[in-house]
């Protein structure tokens, strides 16, 4: 059963729209959300949680409707947004204590674990936390009630390298310990290239493509050749550029352009490996037609 289910989801703010969105994900997989700013990543997930009223659309969460009629669904998840809202005359710590009583299977042993290992004074009064420091109370928030479902929108932002290190390694370890489904949006995709199991390319507001990501390693390459004024377009070439003599483009399957370019005659070709984020940039190039 999926875990997360978004059946033609939609949501319209004046001149933008999400969706539709359908998107199913599987327990136990780490998913990227891969979008440029205004891409629509932070309304689909607040779509998800209900924190604005969706247009349209179903969302269901271990194969519950997830409405306001019943919001044992929330238990299930845990979510870190663009803002984290807090009582400021309250400590961190006063601030998780107040969201605690809602989770059944809510931790305070993990809450100073995560504290200490992401540096945070939860005796500090809320309103003196910098963003980052905020950044990391969500973070404990979220992960504090062994949620089944972490949908982590820019989690990093306002995170100094340490601490964002800090927060990658406990990810790791989250997802290695627990049957976690991980929906993870950036435009930083080099961020989670090491974990993530799939891809989902989003503009405009719409799901453009889901890619598994070793498929995407497998396959996609630069390609340079001796370059021919001769030779057309290029079978599965996403982009090209000429440098002095030579011609790189980079293909959505190198072994096909390969045996195309052989066939013309050209020789000698080679092929490099490029890197996930790199062809995140091009897959996103493409469909904005730069």
């Amino acid at each position: 059963m999926a875990v997360l289910e978004l059946t033609n989801l939609c949501k319209k703010f004046g001149r933008f729209a999400l969706g539709p969105v359908d998107l199913t994900l599987e327990p136990g997989t780490a998913n990227g959300l891969i979008g440029a700013n205004g891409a629509g990543k932070t309304t689909l997930f607040r779509c998800i949680m209900g924190t604005v009223r969706r247009s349209q659309g179903i969302v269901r969460v271990e194969g519950a409707v997830a409405d306001d009629s019943d919001g044992h669904w929330k238990e299930k998840i845990g979510y870190v947004g663009d803002y984290t809202p807090l009582f400021d005359r309250w400590s961190g710590g006063d601030n998780l204590q107040a969201v605690a009583a809602c989770y059944d299977s809510w931790s305070d042993e993990t809450v100073q674990r995560l504290a200490s290992r992401l540096d945070l004074d939860l005796d500090q009064t809320a309103k003196h936390y910098s963003t980052g420091q905020r950044t990391k109370l969500a973070l404990i928030r979220a992960l504090a009630h062994g949620a089944k479902v972490l949908l982590l929108d820019e989690p990093t932002a306002g995170l100094d390298p340490v601490a964002r290190d800090t927060f990658m390694e406990i990810l790791h370890e989250r997802m290695l310990d627990d049957d976690v489904t991980v929906l993870y949006a950036t435009h930083h995709v080099a961020e989670i290239e090491s974990f993530v199991d799939q891809l989902v390319f989003i503009d405009h507001g719409r799901i453009l493509r889901r890619e598994m990501k070793e498929d995407l390693a497998q396959h996609w390459r630069k390609v340079t050749f001796r370059f021919d004024p001769e030779v057309g377009e290029i079978p599965n070439e996403i982009s090209r550029r000429v440098v002095g003599s030579d011609c790189e483009i980079v293909s959505s399957n190198y072994q096909s352009s390969i045996w195309f370019l052989e066939q013309a005659g050209i020789r000698p070709v080679q092929e490099s490996r490029i890197s996930i984020e790199q062809i995140c940039v091009q897959l996103l190039k493409t469909r904005r037609g730069v």
